[in-house]
């Protein structure tokens, strides 16, 4: 009975989920017929007037070559469904911006879907595996030199080239890398701290309760640190680091991450990223031992028209001792992704749909994967490679 009624609950959330990030803009139109009027340069506008309203949606579909059994695409995250059409995910954001110092800001971001949330689910946060929470935090900016800004809560990690994605931000390919699903963390719970020095360096410092972990793991605390630096009108430059005790109830056993990301306005249509990360853990090893993880990506985007892009990942992750896929081996990933984008307009239907206005962007990949080791599946055995088609609708406001 129980996972009857579990197969029947987890379609109605996402479906209740998908109907209010659908249903949000409508509320606002409600609250506002008329189009504003200008405010009054000197007229204070109410705090909870500034709160906006986002949404976001992403399908696809994927099909692997090898066709395994069961239907499920190795080393992936987010895509490792085989040949099963996807609600990806359905995310709403409810936030207000920090703005002037002194005063306080939200950011609220919850998802639902059929592979996203599985994922992005945190150690200690008990709530149904296709509903998620990966957000949640006060902010304040205190009038402290250019600006101290503290965020406590829940939050996406600092770390990596590719992000979680959504109506702000989203990635040139429809997969992720294996350094984003193996190499990093997704979030973290605790403290965070950004300081702006000038217009091109910043740094930012976090105490958290682990990486991915809600509730406390061991009784111990992870911290974190990040430097920025815009080195040219071109090109910038992250470095990023984290330590601290990983693994539940064992506060003595240490992770340390250390990574270093790039970007270059190459060309005006031409923009290349550079993703290198190191890491290891202490006894953490399928033996017992040390372990190591490492790789390496570069990105390019090429921007033929303001609609169309191909952007292409390359990278290898070696993951040394198993501590990460299960098994002490090199991967190779090579992903190709068009793009198209084009506007969407419900506004030219009708006024009152102006808050759906936003972007559909249509994009298909090949993505070819390899490994020094037979962990792919190909029908019931296993092979040393994989190679998948997708295609990705996200539509955006």
């Amino acid at each position: 009975m129980a996972v009857a009624k579990m197969a029947v609950l987890r379609p109605l959330g996402e479906m209740l989920l998908l109907g209010v990030v659908l249903a949000s803009p409508l509320f606002l139109c409600a609250q506002n017929s008329t189009p504003p009027a200008t405010p009054d340069p000197g007229e204070n506008q109410a705090w909870w007037k500034a709160i906006t309203v986002d949404g976001y949606l992403s399908f696809s579909y994927t099909h692997n070559t090898n066709d395994p059994v069961p239907p499920l695409n190795q080393f992936r995250v987010f895509d490792f469904k085989d040949d099963n059409p996807e609600l990806d995910v359905a995310q709403l954001v409810v936030q207000h911006g920090v703005g002037d110092e002194g005063r306080i800001g939200f950011r609220l971001k919850m998802i639902a879907g059929s592979t996203v949330p599985q994922v992005t689910t945190s150690y200690g946060m008990h709530i149904a595996r296709d509903f998620d929470i990966p957000e949640m935090y006060l902010s304040y900016l205190a009038p402290l030199g250019k600006g101290l800004r503290p965020d406590a809560g829940k939050f996406f990690t600092p770390f990596g080239y590719e992000v979680m994605g959504g109506y702000d931000n989203y990635n040139d390919n429809f997969s992720r890398g294996f350094i984003f699903g193996y190499g990093i963390p997704v979030t973290h719970t605790g403290l965070k701290a950004s300081y702006s020095f000038n217009s091109r360096i910043s740094a930012a410092a976090l105490l958290t309760n682990g990486c991915d972990a809600v509730t406390p793991l061991n009784g111990g605390v992870t911290a974190a640190g990040q430097f920025s630096a815009v080195t040219s009108k071109t090109t910038n430059l992250t470095f990023t680091f984290l330590h601290g005790p990983e693994k539940p109830h064992n506060n003595h056993d240490q992770r340390s991450l250390y990574e270093l990301v790039s970007s270059w306005k190459a060309l005006a249509k031409l923009t290349v990223g550079f993703d290198g990360l190191y890491a290891d853990e202490d006894h953490a090893a399928s033996n017992g031992s040390d372990a190591i993880w490492k790789g390496l990506a570069g990105y390019s985007k090429y921007s033929f028209t303001s609609a169309f892009s191909l952007a292409f990942r390359g990278e290898v992750f070696a993951d040394i001792g198993g501590s990460r896929t299960g098994t002490s081996q090199t991967l190779l990933g090579f992903t190709l992704t068009p793009e198209y984008v084009f506007a969407a307009k419900p506004s030219r239907v009708s006024h009152e749909l102006r808050h759906f206005d936003g972007k559909f962007v249509v994009r298909a990949e090949v993505r070819q994967d390899l490994s020094d080791e037979n962990t792919f599946r190909r029908g019931t055995g296993f092979t040393d490679h994989q190679f998948t088609a997708a295609g990705n609708f996200i539509y955006l406001f």
